[in-house]
């Protein structure tokens, strides 16, 4: 089977990945007190950027938006190839798993919670992707 096969989506597959796109949307952190979420991260990044280049090539720009159009391209289609939306999930997780763990070191328990959602719905995507069928 090709890296490239798609196959139909299923409804429930489509709620899902708009449900990935809502709880990433809610995952930030918290610094100096404040309470960012990545919308807003992303944006301080690009407008404080010293230009176009340096704001693009920011980890949490490049995996962030690549992420988020990937899980909305994959929301929307009516075919779905599984590889590449499990990548984009499994790239948001780790940058969410990431912004878990600096949350923990620096013993910030909003920050931790703030990205709990999010892994609750990669695990219900792993669930419901990769369910065995009775076939």
């Amino acid at each position: 089977m090709s890296i490239f096969a798609t196959r139909p989506i299923t409804r429930t597959i489509h709620y899902v990945n708009i449900a990935l796109f809502l709880c990433f949307q809610c995952c930030g952190i918290v610094w100096k007190n404040e309470i960012l979420s990545i919308p807003q991260l992303e944006y301080t990044i690009f407008s404080t950027g010293k230009s176009w280049i340096d704001s693009l090539s920011h980890p949490l720009i490049l995996t962030g938006l690549i992420g988020q159009v990937l899980l909305l391209m994959h929301a929307f289609n009516r075919r779905w190839n599984r590889k590449i939306n499990t990548l984009t999930v499994s790239l948001l997780a780790v940058l969410v798993l990431f912004l878990g763990f600096v949350g923990a070191i620096t013993h910030q328990g909003k920050m931790m919670v703030m990205q709990i959602p999010f892994l609750i719905a990669t695990l219900i995507y792993f669930k419901i992707a990769y369910k065995k069928t009775g076939v």
